[in-house]
């Protein structure tokens, strides 16, 4: 994952620590599991807009969330 600075020519790359904090506090703001978003995207139905919102984000990133 890449972002670029407000401001600044500066590219910078998230690294998996990174990462794995991003995970951690998606499910944690979502109040979820990452297996239990899965299931919420598997019907189609999230329990709340938070929810929805960190699966969107943390989708593929499933082995982060594990660690």
């Amino acid at each position: 994952m890449t972002a670029v600075l407000p401001g600044r020519a500066e590219v910078v790359k998230a690294n998996d620590a990174d990462l794995r904090e991003a995970v951690k506090h998606a499910l944690n703001r979502s109040g979820c599991t990452f297996e239990q978003l899965a299931e919420q995207a598997k019907t189609g139905h999230f329990d709340t807009v938070r929810a929805r919102m960190a699966w969107v984000t943390i989708a593929d990133l499933k082995d982060l969330a594990d660690r």
